[in-house]
């Protein structure tokens, strides 16, 4: 599912972005460290792999 562009808030994890509520790195932060935005980080690979198989998710959408 779609959502609104979110990243982690810790220095040492990866910096990406995450679009996609099944995305599994992003399962994989805590609700504390999650934070709305981009922040100038990259797009998650895997959120962008689901957006370019599924038409109903696309990078970048807003809402």
């Amino acid at each position: 599912m779609h959502v609104r562009p979110y990243h982690s808030a810790r220095s040492n994890a990866p910096h990406v972005f995450h679009e996609d509520d099944d995305c599994p790195a992003g399962r994989t932060l805590a609700w504390f460290d999650k934070v709305e935005g981009t922040e100038g980080c990259e797009p998650c690979p895997q959120c962008v792999r689901t957006a370019a198989t599924c038409p109903e998710h696309p990078v970048g959408a807003t809402h």
